[in-house]
């Protein structure tokens, strides 16, 4: 008997009226179907409702489908992920220690695996991220034979005992010597370790010892102190931040090096009177740096000729420090200036009056930024969501305020954005999202496809060839039972 695609699962599992004739006949070609059954393994291994049994399962194949494009990212849970450290491939343990979000006592044993890159991928994971591993793995890793990860025990591995770790400041390998030697283990070491590693004939040695017990001398704040200072870093660093005093204000405003100008215009202990004199500056960012400025009035800030370059710009310090203050929002909110607005619009509370004067701004970053944060209104988020083509927009869908009831209004909308929308209503029919697991764009049927409202018969009928296997396998909504019946269908012994 032959079958489409799309109807073979809902033949070999029950859903279609069908003779055990056919039952049967659907199930072989099923089971000969590998390529399908990768697709169910990789869904299933990413269903948020799989039972435990159902995944121990999944981690007893090898070779573990496309584990590279889920395993890396997916949260498992303690059981789960104890599991999954045992795989046979070591190339599936690698991408598993890549994993930001592994237990503890997971990446604890692959600190330890049999694999070296394994073990360094999984070290080089604690150390990035701060996973305070077991004492005994962190001294076993201090004092092993590996330099790499003596290594990277020294450079800061979250529960190494202090006195291993300044041990390490005498170890053979000279990474590993610097790594351990900085300004916070310095003043422990025994004054015979000090002088040995003063005198040591390695250059990275020596140079992390002068980080070690370097002390930084106060950035020039006079005319003299400047003049004095070789360094053009520092010299641009005190323009931009020192408390200068009037001298040595005025020197930057009216010299000839335009960043120290730009560093005058926007450092803070610039007088103002100065300031605003590089308000007609021949550089664009000098200009620009003095319209930004706290201390300019709206009526001196809209007289400067300023231009905002295309792309993102650092909130300015200033706004960021009246955050918490709800009348300095306002006021700043009602700025001309866009740049202002839109470093408002981070502010991690906004008053409601706030909100919807940003909401309305005539500057389309301005609404967008609005967006990036949980302030933005529901019907802002909806039309940035439906307009929006940044790389990110999708994420906008998962803001706060997003979901409402109601966007099932959108199921039939031309703009196919605004169809996958309306399966973000939490009021949406099962009648709706099986319409949309039909419809001409694939973003909204993969959507459909994992909604768990999404009828168990088309559900099913996803699970085949012609429709979205992966993406139905990892329906939540999917029984625990028909998850055994796939993995015993693709021959993964129970």
């Amino acid at each position: 008997m032959a079958h489409k695609d799309d109807q073979l699962t809902r033949v070999a599992f029950g859903v279609s009226e069908a003779t055990d004739a056919d039952r049967a006949d659907a199930l072989r070609l099923l089971e000969a179907d590998t390529d399908l059954h990768a697709e169910w393994i990789a869904g299933l291994a990413v269903n948020s409702a799989a039972p435990e049994e159902v995944l121990r399962r999944v981690f007893t194949i090898d070779p573990l489908p496309d584990a590279q494009y889920w395993l890396a990212y997916r949260k498992l849970s303690p059981e789960m992920a104890m599991a999954a450290v045992a795989h046979p491939d070591p190339r599936v343990r690698e991408i598993l220690a890549r994993n930001p979000h592994l237990p503890p006592n997971a990446l604890a044993v692959l600190a330890e695996d049999p694999d070296p890159k394994v073990r360094r991928v999984a070290v080089g994971m604690a150390l990035e991220y701060g996973v305070e591993l077991p004492t005994e793995v962190t001294v076993r890793l201090a004092t092993g034979p590996e330099a790499r990860l003596r290594f990277f025990a020294a450079a800061g591995l979250p529960g190494l005992p202090d006195e291993t770790l300044l041990s390490l400041t005498e170890d053979p390998d000279p990474r590993v010597r610097a790594a351990a030697i900085y300004s916070g283990s310095w003043p422990r070491l025994r004054p015979e370790v000090r002088a040995a590693v003063e005198a040591d004939p390695d250059p990275q040695v020596r140079q992390a010892v002068e980080r070690a017990t370097h002390v930084e001398v106060p950035l020039p704040t006079t005319v003299e102190d400047f003049l004095a200072e070789a360094d053009e870093r520092r010299r641009r660093d005190a323009a931009l931040t020192a408390p200068v005093d009037t001298a040595l204000a005025a020197l930057l405003a009216a010299h000839e090096d335009s960043w120290l100008r730009d560093g005058a215009a926007r450092n803070p202990h610039v007088p103002t009177a100065l300031a605003l004199a590089l308000a007609a500056d021949p550089e664009p960012s000098v200009r620009l740096a003095v319209s930004l400025r706290a201390d300019v009035t709206e009526e001196q800030r809209t007289a400067i000729d300023y231009t905002v370059p295309v792309g993102r710009h650092p909130v300015p310090a200033w706004v960021e420090e009246r955050f918490g203050d709800p009348d300095a929002l306002r006021e700043i909110a009602a700025s001309s200036h866009i740049l202002l607005r839109r470093g408002v619009t981070c502010a991690p509370e906004l008053p409601a009056d706030v909100i919807a004067r940003l909401a309305a701004d005539d500057d389309y970053c301005v609404r967008l930024m609005l967006c990036e944060n949980d302030h933005a209104p529901h019907e802002l988020l909806v039309e940035m969501f439906a307009d929006w083509n940044g790389l990110s927009w999708g994420m906008l869908a998962y803001r706060s305020n997003f979901v409402r009831p109601g966007l099932a209004r959108f199921a039939d909308d031309p703009n196919h954005r605004l169809r996958y929308a309306a399966l973000f209503d939490p009021q949406a029919e099962p009648e709706l999202v099986e319409g949309l697991s039909h419809d001409t764009e694939g973003m909204v049927r993969c959507r459909a496809a994992a909604d768990p409202r999404l009828p168990g018969p088309r559900l099913i009928e996803l699970l085949g060839g012609g429709g979205m296997p992966r993406t139905a396998a990892a329906n939540p909504a999917l029984p625990a039972e028909l998850m055994h019946q796939l993995l015993d269908v693709a021959g993964v012994v129970r």
